[in-house]
């Protein structure tokens, strides 16, 4: 999909996208086409906006733009048929909503005071700023998750031949395929490029094992663990990760990841854990840190041996209010404890 793209932008195309949205919306082109590495350097500069550059116009290029096509649209193409399309060419992207969320974290420290930048660090919470950010450039910019509804129209356009409707949208179908994210002003539009590096495990969360998750191009660069954000030390350097590290970290998600990141059976091994419970499925572990939270993984045996004879031990986590090792065993294959031992029995 073109909005995961990790190319550089191709500044020419978009540049004339920009123009062409703007004529299509009644607009002059601006005088000042500017470019920026990343959304965090755009958000840098947008803050300091003067009247030279003009009113926003996101809702003049993009929304106005929508509807109107949308009418055009409609009028030729049944309701069912634009939703089937829709739900083809423009599926919900996990990814890019995860790598949106995390551009608007770091667009809600930027405005935030010292001291709240320092106890969001740790504990990576939305608070007033959070949304203040949130708001700012969702509503001033558009980005991947922005105009992903452009393929809809793009495939009216090519396939069904609707070219007099869609025409208006020419421009923003050349912008959102060769750039990251804009902000556009009367006089001044701002074009952001791309990310460099975009990671995901196989459920499209953000996630990399052995570095960046997502970096742009100003340097903006986040580490993600199955899509929750976490220290760069944890992924460049998981060997400090230690069972005082994991219990002093306040934060339970990133928690959790240390402990995946370091392996469960490791983690077990070093003591980090307690044997609650053990029967034929397996060996119950839990670790209890405070009333409320707590982890659990079922140690199980491979059925089938290896060459040499021995049978691999895996750790399989768990919700952590598990009584035994065959409940635990059983949820991970979405049945009841009683459901798995008929099931077992039978076997």
């Amino acid at each position: 999909m073109i909005r995961r793209s990790t190319e550089p932008a191709d500044r020419s195309a978009a540049e004339e996208g920009a123009r062409l949205a703007y004529r299509a919306a009644a607009l002059k082109p601006p005088a000042r086409l500017v470019w920026c590495d990343g959304p965090v350097a755009l958000f840098q500069l947008v803050r300091r906006v003067s009247r030279a550059d003009g009113a926003n116009v996101k809702r003049a290029i993009v929304h106005n733009l929508h509807r109107q096509v949308a009418v055009m649209v409609g009028r030729r193409v049944h309701r069912r048929v634009r939703a089937t399309v829709a739900s083809m060419v423009n599926p919900a992207d996990g990814l890019i909503a995860s790598a949106v969320e995390a551009v608007m974290r770091r667009l809600a420290q930027e405005t935030a005071s010292l001291p709240e930048r320092i106890r969001r660090a740790r504990a990576m919470s939305w608070s007033l700023g959070a949304l203040l950010a949130l708001r700012s450039l969702r509503s001033s910019a558009a980005g991947p998750h922005d105009l992903s509804w452009l393929a809809t129209y793009d495939y009216m356009r090519n396939v069904l031949g609707l070219q007099v409707e869609t025409e208006p949208l020419v421009g923003l179908c050349l912008l959102a395929t060769s750039l990251g994210w804009i902000e556009p002003h009367e006089r001044t539009c701002w074009l952001v490029e791309r990310p460099e590096i975009l990671r995901a495990d196989a459920r499209d969360r953000l996630h990399s094992a052995d570095g960046p998750a997502l970096r742009y191009r100003d340097g903006f660069t986040v580490w993600a663990w199955k899509g929750v954000e976490v220290p760069r030390w944890t992924i460049e350097q998981p060997e400090r990760i230690t069972l005082a590290a994991v219990d002093g970290e306040p934060d339970v998600q990133i928690r959790r990841c240390m402990i995946e990141i370091m392996t469960p059976q490791r983690y077990v091994a070093l003591g980090g854990a307690v044997r609650v419970a053990e029967d034929e499925a397996g060996i119950l572990w839990r670790k209890v840190w405070w009333a409320t939270d707590s982890w659990a993984a079922v140690e199980v045996i491979n059925g089938t041996p290896e060459p040499d004879g021995t049978r691999r031990h895996f750790f399989l986590q768990v919700p952590a209010h598990m009584r035994t090792a065959r409940e635990a065993v059983a949820w991970t294959y979405g049945l009841s404890e009683d459901a798995y031992a008929r099931l077992v029995t039978r076997t």
